[in-house]
């Protein structure tokens, strides 16, 4: 594991959103600087004067590599509802990296599998490394258009938010399954609860209680979280036009 972590220092960025106040985690796959992250980290949903649902791309993008900061540009199609569906994003730097993940075989990935995962969440500005295993694998309604089905890796590995978009790796090989997505509804009902409570105006909270849910909201861990599986993204027309950047 030691080993797979010391490889993620190169391959593992921390990507911040300056225009949109957003930041998360993203990992190279290939060698001609192509990294992946959520679409979420990148882009806000907005409702415009028509009603109509509205996706905004950053377009002030930085990712933290090591001890270096670059700016990135979207790769992808921004046009494509695909990256909105299955919530991933290619960005692309204009380095070589040093070091790059690998895909895993996806028919030999199995429930019971030790995996890891390997992000920048919080305000953390270096790698944070947490493992589990990986609890089931499902397939789930998409969380952006529920007309699609995403198939997704469930696992008990911590994360929090800034994690999302790191890779999820087999501990096995430390080749990537899926890119860490969202967290189980168990944890989104919990902090909808805590949110409604505070937000009550019929309910006088002192001070002291209402700090202490705030910050509840802001750490709570309930220990499941969703990772798409990695296909979605190397499927992405973007690879096809770049041999070997996958």
């Amino acid at each position: 594991m030691r080993a797979v972590f010391e490889k993620s220092i190169e391959a593992v960025g921390k990507i911040t959103c300056r225009d949109l106040g957003k930041t998360g985690s993203g990992f190279f796959l290939g060698s001609q600087g192509f990294l992946l992250t959520n679409n979420h980290v990148v882009s806000r949903m907005n409702i415009d004067t028509t009603g109509a649902i509205r996706l905004d791309y950053s377009n002030q993008i930085s990712v933290k590599v090591g001890e270096r900061i670059y700016e990135a540009s979207l790769a992808m199609d921004k046009n494509s509802d695909r990256p909105v569906v299955y919530d991933y994003a290619v960005l692309k730097l204009d380095i070589t990296p040093k070091a790059y993940f690998e895909i895993v075989d996806a028919s030999v990935v199995a429930q019971g599998d030790e995996v890891i995962a390997i992000g920048y969440p919080l305000e953390f500005n270096e790698p944070v490394l947490t493992d589990g295993v990986i609890s089931a694998i499902v397939s789930r309604p998409s969380h952006i258009n529920s007309l699609h089905r995403i198939k997704t890796f469930l696992t008990n590995t911590i994360v929090i938010y800034g994690n999302s978009g790191g890779p999820l790796i087999r501990k096995s090989d430390g080749k990537v399954v899926g890119i860490i997505t969202m967290p189980h509804e168990m944890r989104d009902e919990v902090r909808q609860r805590l949110k409604t409570y505070i937000n009550s105006r019929e309910t006088e909270i002192p001070p002291p209680i209402r700090d202490l849910i705030k910050f509840v909201l802001k750490y709570i861990q309930i220990g499941l979280v969703h990772a798409v599986s990695i296909e979605y993204a190397i499927n992405d027309p973007i690879f096809n036009l770049n041999k070997g950047g996958s």
